[in-house]
């Protein structure tokens, strides 16, 4: 018996307001659990780096320019 075949086995056990409990956690966990990012669309990507953004401080310093310049890019 594999996971799923035990979970249905199980779920088919409960009561309906537990079976209900169980989907209500299944949802959340669902919504919980962010896509692979080989399932997103070009744009979930750029929403998703956009987020990932926005939650860093903005109080650090930047790169000083000789980090960028090309000579020191192969050092």
């Amino acid at each position: 018996m594999n996971l799923e075949q035990a979970v249905l086995e199980n779920l088919r056990k409960l009561p309906l307001e537990k079976q209900q409990e169980v989907l209500d956690f299944c949802q959340f966990l669902t919504q919980r659990t962010p896509p692979k990012i080989e399932e997103m669309t070009p744009h979930e990507k750029a929403e998703d780096w956009l987020k990932f953004l926005e939650s860093q401080p903005k109080d650090t310093p930047g790169l000083p320019d000789e980090a960028l310049s090309r000579e020191t890019i192969y050092d």
